[in-house]
């Protein structure tokens, strides 16, 4: 099922974890990134499904978010209402896989 289909009937600000492997990751980014990528996944728990968001290919459901030069990769439960940021990671998307 796509993300989007699963967020039918979804409302209002979604319930936002972070993973410690995310925030381990995010120690390590300079400050002007650090920041947008900040901004970024705060907005995710009013907008999960921002247009510049992709589903990320064979890993059941997670997707991904490209903010200068770093990928967020977040899975979101329906069910719950909530939305965790598994992991912040540098380079090439094809890493991911």
């Amino acid at each position: 099922m796509h993300p989007a289909e699963a967020l039918d009937g979804t409302r209002g600000t979604m319930k936002l974890s972070l993973t410690y492997s995310a925030y381990r990751e995010m120690e390590q980014i300079p400050g002007k990134p650090l920041r947008n990528i900040g901004e970024a996944i705060l907005g995710l728990a009013d907008d999960p499904l921002p247009a510049e968001s992709s589903v990320l290919e064979g890993q059941g459901g997670c997707l991904y978010l490209s903010i200068d030069g770093y990928h967020v990769l977040y899975h979101i439960d329906p069910g719950d209402e909530s939305l965790t940021v598994l992991g912040v990671v540098e380079g090439p998307i094809h890493t991911l896989h």
